[in-house]
C-alpha cells in the first residue's frame, strides 16, 4: 500500500515536471540542408516586417552547425510568445558575409511566422533549401494564403508593358490586397505584412493615406492591442507618422503659398482701387462743370449765383440788384432746382470750380 502511494506521488511529480515546458512554451526548429558540404552554418533570424528580402547581421538570433547528414536543430524557450516573422537560412558557399538566394535553380532561405509554442521541420528539398516545411503555426498558414493570392495578382500583371497600364495594375494590386486584408485577415502581423507588400510594389502610400486614413489607423490599433508598444508597433507608427508629417508639411506649404498669393492679389486690388478712386475724384469736378455748363441760366440767375458765392445775404442781393426780397428767393429756388442742390452750401460746393465768363 505504501509503495503504491509512493509510486503515485512520483508519477504526479514527473507529470508536473513534464508539463513545465508546455506551460512556458518550447519551440523546435529542425530539418536538413541538402548540401555536399558538411557542418554548414544555419542561421535563425528575427525580421522586421519590411525585411523579407533584406539580410543583415543584426537580424541573426542564433546559429548552429549541420551534422554529417545535413541535419540541424534549434530548440528552447527564448523566442517570443507572440507570433513574429523569422528566417532560416544558410550561405550557398563559403564566401564571407551573408547571402540570400532565391531563383529557379537555387534558394537558401525561408521566411516564416513562428512563436515560442511552435515547431517547424524542413525536409530535404534538393537545391531549394528549406522550401518544404511543416509549421504548426496557424498564422503562418494564413500568410501562405495571402502570398498565394498576391502571387496570382502579380502573375496576371506580369505581361503588361504599357506604363500607364502598369501603374493602373499597381493601384489595382494595392486595392485588392487591402480588400483581402479587411475581409479575410484578423491577425495584426498579417495586416502589417500585407501593408509591406503594397508598399514594396511602388504603390503611392502617401496619396492613399490621405484618401483612406482609417485603413492605416486600423493596422496601428490592432498592432498595439496585440503587441503593445513593442518593435512592430513602434516601427509602423514611425513610418505612418512620417507619411502624415509629409502630408501636413505639404498642406502647410500650399496654404502658405495660397496666403502669399492672396496677399499679393489683395495688394494689387488695393492699388487698382486707389487709382480708380483718384481717377473718379479727378473726373467728378469736370463732370460737374460739364453738367453746370449744359444748364441754361438766365442773366439774373447768374448774377444771383455769383453773389451767393460771394456769401451775400438775400437782402444784400436784393439791394445790389434793385429787386425785391421775394424775387431773390424765387430765383434762388429756381437755381436749387436746376443745380439739384438743397442749400447755399451745396450750391457753393458744386459751383466753386465753375469758370464764369
Amino acid at each position: 500500500m505504501q509503495k503504491e502511494k509512493t509510486f503515485r506521488v512520483l508519477f504526479l511529480i514527473i507529470l508536473m515536471l513534464s508539463a513545465v515546458p508546455i506551460c512556458y512554451g518550447q519551440y523546435k526548429i529542425s530539418g536538413y540542408v541538402d548540401a555536399e558540404e558538411k557542418n554548414k552554418t544555419v542561421y535563425l533570424s528575427l525580421l522586421k516586417y519590411d525585411e523579407e528580402t533584406m539580410i543583415t547581421e543584426n537580424q541573426i538570433l542564433f546559429s548552429t552547425q549541420t551534422d554529417n547528414s545535413g541535419y540541424f536543430e534549434f530548440k528552447g524557450q527564448l523566442l517570443s510568445e507572440k507570433d513574429k516573422l523569422y528566417r532560416i537560412h544558410s550561405n550557398i558557399n563559403m564566401i564571407k558575409g551573408l547571402q540570400l538566394v532565391s531563383d529557379n535553380e537555387k534558394s537558401n532561405y525561408h521566411n516564416f511566422i513562428f512563436s515560442n509554442r511552435d515547431t517547424i521541420h524542413f525536409s530535404k528539398s534538393g537545391n531549394n533549401w528549406f522550401s518544404e516545411s511543416k509549421n504548426s503555426n496557424l498564422t503562418d498558414k494564413e500568410w501562405r494564403k495571402l502570398k498565394s493570392f498576391e502571387e496570382q495578382l502579380e502573375k496576371n500583371n506580369a505581361q503588361i508593358k504599357n506604363k500607364e497600364a502598369q501603374q493602373q495594375a499597381i493601384n489595382d494590386f494595392a486595392e485588392r490586397v487591402k480588400s483581402y486584408s479587411e475581409k479575410n485577415i484578423k491577425h495584426p502581423l498579417l495586416k502589417l505584412l500585407a501593408f509591406s507588400d503594397i508598399k514594396r510594389n511602388d504603390f503611392n502610400i502617401k496619396n492613399d493615406f490621405e484618401k483612406n486614413e482609417v485603413f492605416y489607423d486600423g493596422i496601428l490599433n490592432s498592432l498595439k492591442n496585440y503587441y503593445g508598444e513593442t518593435s512592430y508597433y513602434l516601427q509602423y507608427q514611425d513610418e505612418i507618422s512620417k507619411i502624415s508629417n509629409v502630408i501636413l508639411q505639404q498642406k502647410y506649404a500650399f496654404q502658405k503659398k495660397l496666403n502669399y498669393t492672396l496677399g499679393i492679389l489683395v495688394f494689387i486690388l488695393a492699388l487698382i482701387s486707389i487709382f480708380q478712386f483718384r481717377k473718379l475724384k479727378a473726373l467728378k469736378p469736370q463732370k460737374t462743370i460739364r453738367q453746370i455748363s449744359s444748364l441754361t441760366l438766365t442773366n439774373q440767375e447768374e448774377k444771383i449765383t455769383k453773389l451767393i458765392l460771394e456769401d451775400k445775404s438775400n437782402k444784400e442781393i436784393a439791394d445790389e440788384l434793385f429787386i425785391s426780397l421775394s424775387t431773390v428767393k424765387t430765383h434762388i429756388r429756381n437755381l436749387y432746382g436746376k443745380l439739384d442742390v438743397a442749400n447755399r452750401h451745396e450750391l457753393a460746393s458744386k459751383l466753386k470750380n465753375h469758370p464764369w465768363d
